[in-house]
């Protein structure tokens, strides 16, 4: 097992993004106004619906743990996106709403406004194959929601494939896994300027055995591939870049329907 080498597959790893409002209140006619948490959550939700390429739903303790804020503040920000109609609440969480998309497009055209930046462009990844297709349905069913180990649920998106994800206990540092119907991809994203590489490599060991037990009990035969560690190819204006493509992609389809 080689985790130091860049002998890999070419994968997509979610990013990482910390965000930067400036200023702290953003004026906007239809919309009163919007405070640099309600920002960061908007933000949030598309960065991520944008990387898994599908509808995200974030559990609001997800919100609070991704975004590092006390529950209040959270609190009072996800009650004024619901009331402005930015965001939408069901019954596994809150997502992106077709107004939220759009008001963003609005935001990241004013000069000044957002930074987004990878908070690490080192990550470490692990690729297993099935033996056969796995139903994403029951793999919904026994991970969506659920706390293990060092793991605490933050959010998942349901497209053309699964992503669930969660955090490290007392750290910013994400898992994410991405399920496909014959491969599963284990994603850790360490914690900005944290380089303890050994700890997140426990971390993966963890997830990975977790999972391929969880394999096991449906009948499924898991196979690591290979793992180890990454470097990201994106950079903040590239990200940015994407980020208003998948803005005016995603706003022109709902306009269409």
């Amino acid at each position: 097992m080689d985790l130091h080498s860049d002998n890999f597959t070419p994968l997509i790893a979610p990013s990482a993004i910390e965000i930067n409002v400036r200023p702290n209140l953003l004026y906007t006619e239809e919309y009163s106004y919007l405070t640099r948490d309600e920002l960061e959550v908007l933000f949030l939700l598309a960065t991520t619906e944008m990387s898994a390429e599908g509808l995200t739903s974030f559990s609001f303790s997800g919100i609070k743990r991704q975004l590092g804020k006390h529950q209040q503040k959270i609190t009072k920000a996800v009650n004024r996106l619901l009331s402005k109609e930015l965001i939408t609440k069901t019954n596994i969480g809150y997502s992106l709403s077709s107004k939220g998309s759009s008001i963003l497009s609005e935001v990241i055209k004013s000069q000044n406004t957002i930074d987004l930046h990878q908070s690490n462009n080192e990550f470490l990844q692990q690729k297993i194959l099935f033996n056969y297709e796995v139903s994403l349905e029951e793999i919904i069913n026994l991970l969506v929601g659920k706390w293990f180990g060092s793991f605490r649920y933050i959010s998942h998106t349901e497209g053309k494939n699964l992503t669930i994800r969660w955090q490290l206990v007392d750290s910013r540092s994400s898992a994410t896994l991405q399920i496909f119907s014959d491969e599963a991809i284990l994603t850790i994203l360490p914690e900005s300027n944290n380089h303890q590489r050994f700890t997140y490599e426990q971390a993966l060991d963890e997830l990975s055995e977790y999972f391929c037990n969880l394999l096991s009990a449906l009948g499924v035969q898991p196979s690591v591939v290979f793992e180890g560690w990454k470097r990201s190819t994106f950079s903040e204006i590239e990200y940015q870049k994407r980020l208003i493509s998948w803005l005016n992609t995603s706003n022109k389809s709902l306009a269409e329907n």
